[in-house]
């Protein structure tokens, strides 16, 4: 039984009661459901208005940090595009990022993400950027209509409606200072995360440790069967194995058809490797590191596969907050309108260039969408022709 593709189901039905029961506060256009609030706005003006000075030094390094990070995103993009066009590059970096179900097979220009894995990343990713281009409109004097939140049929997204009249009359800073912050609080966000893996991987080596290597099941016809090998791996030869790297190492200097000595917690097993695409394998499918607990939790034995899926679950969600708060950080920045870093041009142009400011902004972000939707669906087009 699919048990996350009812999960996501239940889902649904929630969602869909929760927007029936309040569809009077809402707004439905094709495809979108809009809802817009007020609630919030208090504490935000209060809390700008105290700590205006900080936030302006704040929104200032948000501006340094997002340019050099549009920069960053633009050489990818254009090293993406040299790699597609001169080397043959199969795949992008650049995808469009959706939620996936376990069975359910996506386009390759889509990166599939767990569903619960996304659904709780992008709302870290909306809770963080448009509060914080509020924030930033509120410290520059430029009022907050409302804020709100969208679902294109079934992708969730938010938004912030400032005084458009207000905007427009404030100095390029202060405009640079706007547009730069919700993708500069992702980034930090995402640093946040960053750090938050490494010291929760650290909390983990306190109480547990690997003990040995286990897996799923024994490749067909392998050594590996035809000797019954069973147990959890603890050496090879006389190389001791915690941990999958471990093992890699310690098969690195053997070649195809040698035989090993594979010490188990069971017992010990002559073995004939074999090759899978240039690699020597043990013929065992699916490896995956045993634990055990350590220091005052010890006389507990042996981590449970259940507690590990726990860790592994908890790891897996930084490991994507990280990676979208980063990913739509930096893709934000991209000169091309209407994302932040578009409107940071448009802004910078007008500054320099006056009143063909505008012309030369459209421009560039017209090339910038074009070099997108390429990385996006070139190297596909490119299968289908050559």
């Amino acid at each position: 039984m699919n048990y996350e593709l009812i999960s996501v189901l239940v889902f649904g039905i929630i969602l869909a009661i929760i927007i029936y029961k309040d569809r009077k506060n809402i707004e439905f256009k094709t495809g979108l459901i809009i809802r817009r609030s007020t609630k919030g706005k208090k504490l935000l003006y209060s809390f700008a208005a105290k700590h205006e000075k900080t936030l302006k030094i704040i929104g200032t390094i948000g501006i340094v940090i997002s340019v050099l990070a549009s920069l960053y995103g633009m050489y990818l993009l254009l090293h993406s595009t040299y790699n597609i066009i001169i080397k043959k590059t199969k795949e992008s970096t650049l995808k469009v990022v959706l939620p996936s179900v376990e069975g359910v097979k996506l386009p390759g220009f889509i990166l599939g993400v767990p569903f619960w894995y996304w659904i709780i990343s992008v709302f870290v990713v909306m809770a963080i950027h448009e509060p914080m281009h509020a924030l930033m409109a509120r410290t520059e004097k430029v009022d907050v209509k409302s804020f709100g939140l969208l679902l294109f049929f079934v992708l969730p997204g938010a938004f912030v409606e400032p005084n458009e009249s207000q905007l427009k009359r404030q100095k390029t800073l202060s405009k640079l200072r706007i547009f730069a912050a919700g993708s500069f609080g992702n980034i930090i966000m995402a640093g946040l995360i960053f750090l938050l893996i490494l010291g929760f991987n650290k909390l983990l080596t306190l109480f547990i440790e690997p003990i040995g290597v286990n897996y799923e099941s024994l490749i067909e016809g392998s050594y590996a069967e035809k000797v019954g090998l069973q147990g959890t791996i603890i050496k090879i030869n006389d190389i001791e194995i915690k941990t999958i790297n471990d093992l890699s190492t310690a098969l690195e200097g053997v070649k195809p058809g040698e035989k090993v000595i594979v010490t188990t917690t069971k017992s010990k097993f002559e073995i004939q490797t074999i090759e899978d695409n240039g690699r020597t394998l043990i013929g065992i499918k699916n490896p995956y590191i045993e634990y055990k607990y350590v220091g005052i939790f010890s006389k507990y034995g042996q981590v449970s596969a259940a507690t590990l899926s726990v860790f592994q679950w908890i790891e897996g969600l930084f490991y994507w907050i990280f990676v979208l708060n980063l990913g739509v950080g930096v893709f934000n920045l991209f000169p091309l309108k209407p994302l932040d870093g578009g409107l940071m041009l448009d802004a910078i142009c007008e500054n320099i260039f006056k009143k063909n400011g505008k012309y030369i902004s459209n421009i560039i972000s017209i090339m910038v969408l074009i070099l997108v939707l390429f990385n996006i669906f070139g190297p596909n087009i490119i299968k289908m022709f050559f």
